[in-house]
């Protein structure tokens, strides 16, 4: 088993009798669910763009770091709250790499209380952001 899908199946326990059993996700659909995405710190932040676009755009997200789990929920800038409280990055020059680690972005949102706004997809060298739906990040403990 990877040590994503050994992260995914700890999530899981942990949402169903664990330490998260009790937690109130943040992030909840139309439908009344709660879409859940996991990632390893040193993964990409694309490749966990993608993952969060592949379960409809927004997820509550669980990080495993090297000093334990941390959480994010993502959602649709329309679903927000309040987004005025939020730093915009969706032009390219605010935006993180598309190098950057998903550990290295958390670690930016601990240090922004109204959370993130970002392009679905992030720019790269080769091209500029796609003007495709945009996400919230905002940071959860």
């Amino acid at each position: 088993m990877s040590e994503l899908d050994a992260f995914r199946a700890e999530i899981n326990r942990s949402l169903a009798v664990g330490d998260f059993a009790a937690v109130e996700l943040e992030v909840v659909d139309v439908e009344g669910r709660t879409p859940v995405v996991v990632a390893l710190a040193d993964e990409r932040l694309p490749v966990l763009l993608r993952r969060i676009e592949a379960v409809g755009g927004y997820a509550n997200v669980f990080v495993k770091t090297v000093s334990g789990v941390r959480r994010v929920a993502v959602m649709d800038v329309d679903g927000a709250l309040d987004v005025r409280s939020a730093d915009d990055m969706r032009s390219a020059a605010e935006q993180p790499s598309s190098d950057s680690t998903v550990g290295a972005f958390v670690d930016y949102l601990a240090h922004r209380v109204g959370g993130v706004v970002l392009p679905a997809r992030l720019a790269t060298a080769s091209r500029s952001a796609l003007p495709a739906r945009q996400v919230e990040i905002v940071a959860a403990r």
